[in-house]
């Protein structure tokens, strides 16, 4: 297969140690590009494999400041797998590889900058989960991921995405789009406006919390779900984080808040039927074992104590974004039909409805494992 020749171009501006015998597109990148380059190492008989990867400047319109948190985040969490003599720690977090410049990326005409990883091979990514195996190993992953970072000392990260998990900004937002109304879509979808904005004041609960200390900010990954854990793919095992673009300052609780979305409900975001969409205790259970036993001490007792909390929130944030861009006319989610994104608004209520019903169950669950 011939590549095309832009990302070849590229791909040997970086420092492969060998020349490239192949690129081939990957598929399933919803926002960036990306190429698998094998390269013959020289005087190596074996292929040396990379991920090359074209972050979307449509998506970061700073996309030099998302290099250099992911640079440095690498950069730190490969420093603490190395102190605690972790042996495979090339296959537990990804490693950027230089430009032949020494920079970490190559910036194009366009915007874009183009970055290469490591390969990792022998892994596997799932979309949804399949079981409580897949729920644990989620929940493993991005408590690892947290602790790691939890003693971040090196330079400030940027908010590459300002206001990204805001929610009481996500509701203005959406109150906005009510009133002016601009694709005409209000009256059909005045059934969750009134739903979402019933429970509008649980949201003003978090910033207090956070105020009183007890809930530090942290770096966090921002969109944690099994889809962006690599697994190894004869054992299961959870080996690495990946899609490190929104990692930047934030709240435990919004990690463990999109796990709790993404994992324990194993149906898609736009299941359209409600009945098959709720929390599964077992599959809370295997996460939230798998998360804290990783996450270890760093954890505060404000942060255990309103983990579930953080379920709640995320859900109910991310049915608000749906509305509000079906509001506004499908600006920013892909859809497939004009009722796409009210379809989703609506499997995330349902959820959150159930997560909000079991809740007291949810946090003794916590409470036992903890």
């Amino acid at each position: 297969m011939t590549a095309p020749a832009e990302p070849r171009a590229i791909a040997e501006r970086f420092d492969l140690g060998g020349p490239i015998e192949s690129i081939h597109s990957l598929p399933g990148g919803h926002i960036n590009d990306s190429y698998r380059v094998d390269v013959r190492p020289t005087g190596v008989a074996s292929l040396s494999s990379f991920l090359l990867q074209r972050v979307n400047p449509l998506v970061f319109p700073r996309p030099d400041l998302v290099m250099e948190n992911v640079a440095n985040v690498t950069r730190h969490l490969a420093s603490r797998l190395a102190a605690a003599g972790v042996v495979d720690r090339h296959r537990r977090a990804l490693v950027l590889i230089p430009t032949l410049a020494g920079g970490d990326c190559v910036t194009t005409a366009d915007g874009a900058c183009w970055r290469v990883f490591r390969f990792i091979a022998e892994t596997v990514v799932h979309e949804h989960v399949r079981g409580p195996d897949d729920a644990g190993a989620a929940g493993r992953a991005f408590g690892e991921f947290l602790r790691l970072l939890a003693d971040y000392d090196g330079p400030p990260l940027h908010e590459t995405i300002p206001g990204f998990h805001d929610t009481v900004a996500r509701f203005a937002r959406l109150e906005a789009a009510v009133r002016a109304d601009p694709c005409g879509r209000a009256n059909a979808a005045r059934p969750e406006i009134v739903a979402v904005m019933a429970v509008r004041g649980l949201v003003d609960r978090l910033p207090p919390l956070v105020a009183a200390g007890g809930i530090p900010v942290r770096i966090v990954h921002n969109d944690a779900k099994l889809a962006n854990v690599l697994l190894d793919r004869r054992t299961n095992e959870a080996l690495c984080v990946i899609d490190l673009d929104t990692v930047m300052p934030g709240l435990l609780l919004h990690d463990f808040g999109d796990l709790v979305r993404s994992v324990t409900s194993p149906t898609a975001e736009d299941e359209a039927d409600l009945a098959r969409v709720g929390v599964q205790e077992p599959l809370f259970k295997a996460l939230a074992g798998g998360f804290l036993k990783a996450v270890g001490v760093v954890l505060t007792r404000a942060e255990r104590d309103n983990l579930v909390f953080g379920g709640q929130v995320i859900t109910l944030e991310q049915a608000v974004r749906f509305l509000t861009d079906h509001l506004e006319g499908d600006r920013y989610y892909r859809t497939s039909r004009p009722d796409h994104n009210l379809i989703r608004c609506r499997t995330q209520l349902k959820l959150f409805t159930t997560i909000t019903e079991t809740k007291p169950v949810l946090d003794a669950i916590v409470a036992r494992l903890s």
